[in-house]
């Protein structure tokens, strides 16, 4: 399930394999999607070392998203930790040559929108570690579709997704607070009184892979009881999927927008906020929330399920997620009172390649072990030629209708050279994206190019809603 950066998952039971992935995410200033429905028939069992009952692993936190580092048949990628999908999926492995997958098999996938399938390989027998934890025998599907890509959104590498075929077997800490994630061994795990967290049921959905969970959540029209999809592979905060006979609809206050890009093309929707979200005790104010259009939905299975939670709501909460014993626990951490807010800008930026910048030896010794630093970061993102060294390159991915920077006259394409006084690279993409979600009224002044000719532009923060 893919979409910049939302995700959004589910997989129906079926006596021959189908695979109609369809996985969202939505970085806060854009998006990208997959779906899939698949029955998997391999164990993929992932365990301890004997005798080690728990390990520690740090994570990258970018645009709402847990990515952690998996070794494949010996090769070091980087996923998306996402509760949202029952498989685990590759992609964008154009650096990674030396990836060799097992016993593969050409198959088809078909997903949202209105193309043809797509091509994957579904491979066998192959080997995963996460930390100390081991799956010997794993099972992974290959898409070869290269638009596919988390990569140019999130301003590293990232390979691909695993979720149920890795939270199955532990007892999962997530501290989004630290960015660090502890594998427990379920039999031996010992849960802490905490008078200050919320715990609740995981109730499992299509082959049991599927965690959903009972929340409320307050409209103009009233409380509104829902469950949905837990999706850590989202990096929005409410997906709802509008039911007047259930209660969900969309309020009047919304906007248009495009909401990704599914295997098969672009989906749109509304985009809106709801009065209230709890979650127990713990209420959440003035939550985004993205109603899709119901023709790029009439492929996904809303039976008990009215929508998915992402990681715009899940990272503002230490959670203890544990799928043996079908249950969740939430504590609020210091993200819990960030506001909740829709690019302000209009702009959405992505990642394009790097640049030969001329620098002195000591910016680019500086510059060197800076973007050394980041372990996921691939190996041939930095080279230095003589007086000049590769940095990143940023452009202009979309422009909204009437915002902020299309009003002022950005355009799609335009190649950011500074914000703010700042050279571009100077910024990781997700600092970058921040500065156009939480300060109304801030001035941003934007130097680009455009067709070889260098123009500064400057707007004025403006919320949508």
């Amino acid at each position: 399930m893919i979409v910049f950066f939302e995700y959004f998952s589910i997989f129906s039971a079926m006596e021959v394999l189908l695979l109609d992935f369809y996985h969202f995410l939505k970085s806060k200033v854009l998006i990208a999607f997959l779906f899939f429905n698949v029955i998997v028939f391999s164990q993929n069992k992932f365990s301890l070392p004997e005798g080690k009952k728990n390990d520690k692993i740090r994570f990258v936190l970018a645009n709402n998203l847990i990515i952690v580092p998996v070794m494949v048949n010996g090769v070091e990628l980087s996923f998306i930790l996402d509760s949202g999908v029952g498989s685990t999926i590759i992609f964008s492995v154009d650096n990674t040559s030396s990836l060799e997958l097992k016993n593969a098999t050409k198959i088809y996938l078909r997903g949202l929108g209105e193309d043809g399938p797509v091509e994957a390989i579904r491979s066998t027998n192959n080997e995963l570690k996460i930390g100390k934890a081991t799956s010997p025998n794993h099972k992974v599907y290959l898409v070869l579709d290269k638009s596919i890509n988390f990569s140019t959104r999130m301003g590293f590498p990232v390979h691909g997704i695993i979720g149920y075929d890795f939270f199955k077997d532990f007892v999962l800490n997530i501290n989004y607070s630290s960015k660090i994630l502890r594998i427990n061994d379920p039999e031996s795990y010992v849960y802490k009184k905490c008078k200050k967290c919320y715990e609740t049921n995981l109730n499992f959905v299509n082959q049991r892979k599927r965690p959903l969970v009972a929340l409320k959540y307050k409209s103009d029209k009233g409380f509104v009881d829902v469950n949905l999809l837990l999706d850590s592979g989202s990096g929005s905060s409410i997906w709802l999927f509008e039911n007047e006979e259930k209660g969900v609809s969309i309020t009047n206050d919304f906007f248009r927008d495009f909401l990704g890009k599914g295997f098969n093309g672009e989906i749109y929707g509304r985009r809106t906020k709801i009065d209230e979200l709890h979650i127990g005790d713990f209420k959440l104010e003035e939550v985004t929330a993205s109603f899709p259009d119901s023709i790029y939905i009439k492929g996904v299975t809303q039976r008990n399920r009215e929508g998915t939670l992402g990681g715009n709501v899940l990272r503002r909460f230490n959670l203890i997620v544990d799928y043996p014993s079908k249950k969740i626990t939430f504590k609020k951490n210091n993200f819990f009172d960030k506001p909740f807010n829709y690019n302000m800008s209009g702009l959405s930026i992505q990642h394009v390649g790097f640049e030969e910048v001329a620098v002195s030896k000591k910016y680019s010794e500086r510059s060197r072990v800076y973007m050394g630093m980041n372990k996921l970061m691939s190996k041939t993102t930095l080279e230095m030629l003589f007086n000049f060294i590769l940095l990143p390159k940023y452009e202009i991915s979309d422009v909204r209708p009437d915002s902020p920077a299309d009003l002022a006259g950005l355009k799609k394409g335009d190649v950011i050279l500074q914000v703010n006084g700042k050279k571009s690279y100077d910024y990781k993409l997700s600092d970058l994206n921040d500065l156009f979600y939480y300060e109304e009224g801030k001035k941003i002044s934007i130097k680009i190019e455009r067709l070889g000719v260098v123009m500064k532009y400057e707007f004025y923060l403006k919320k949508v809603i």
